[in-house]
């Protein structure tokens, strides 16, 4: 079975390149640092290779992750709108 694309994941992924590590996302969002892999790993099956570079402190985007970074923010920012016109959209039919 093919790996699904979800955007809890795709937040986490954000989040992750954003903090450059595992731990900080982890500490961020409240969960275990194997939870945020767990995501990562995902995501990565998911595009068919790795987006990170593992460094003895740290990771680091590779040029793949530079360029999912660039879509999931778009992707984000567009659901979030989707969220907030809904929710406007529910308020004024109930007014």
């Amino acid at each position: 079975m093919a790996p699904i694309l979800n955007l809890s994941d795709l937040k986490c992924f954000v989040l992750v390149y954003e903090q450059r590590s595992f731990t900080r996302a982890a500490n961020r969002l409240d969960t275990s640092q194997s939870q945020i892999s767990a995501r990562i790993q995902r995501l990565e099956r998911f595009a068919g290779m790795p987006l990170f570079i593992r460094l003895p402190h740290g990771i680091m985007p590779n040029r793949k992750g530079e360029l999912l970074y660039e879509h999931a923010k778009r992707v984000l920012s567009n659901v979030s709108e989707l969220e907030t016109a809904v929710r406007e959209t529910r308020t004024a039919a109930v007014t």
